[in-house]
């Protein structure tokens, strides 16, 4: 078996490291991005605002479209877990707020569909191992 010295390793890494950063070449792919501006935000519209924002089509998304432009497009998910969490902070039982769930899954569907499946499977994650927790910690001890 061949035995590399340590003594020549350091020259020709240092070697390679400057060959390598004095390669002036990079390689990168060019994406075309367009100037997008929020709909509410154009103050040269004036009264076409309203147009501008699709009100006279559908006025739920033009009534919303601030809010999602805050949370990144978030803001349906944003809603119902915080009034998931009002639910089960203001009742301390777990079926509450997983009615509460229930019933604003259509809803939740309809406005976000491309987040829709991350976020229920994030909430069925959590209370499956909010369940485990509790068979595990309250369940197994002897003493209550």
């Amino acid at each position: 078996m061949m035995m590399v010295n340590p003594k020549l390793l350091m020259p020709v890494l240092l070697g390679f490291i400057i060959f390598a950063s004095s390669y002036d070449y990079a390689f990168a792919q060019t994406i075309q991005i367009n100037e997008t501006e929020p709909c509410f935000l154009n103050y040269t519209a004036g009264y076409k605002v309203w147009d501008n924002c699709g009100m006279d089509e559908d006025w739920m998304q033009a009534s919303l479209i601030g809010f999602e432009w805050v949370t990144g497009g978030y803001f349906s998910l944003f809603f119902v877990g915080v009034m998931i969490m009002f639910t089960y902070i203001k009742y301390h039982k777990a079926l509450y707020p997983l009615m509460v769930g229930l019933a604003y899954l259509p809803i939740s569907y309809s406005i976000f569909p491309s987040a829709f499946w991350p976020g229920v499977l994030l909430l069925i994650g959590l209370t499956l191992t909010a369940t485990i927790y509790k068979i595990v910690k309250n369940q197994t001890s002897e003493f209550n």
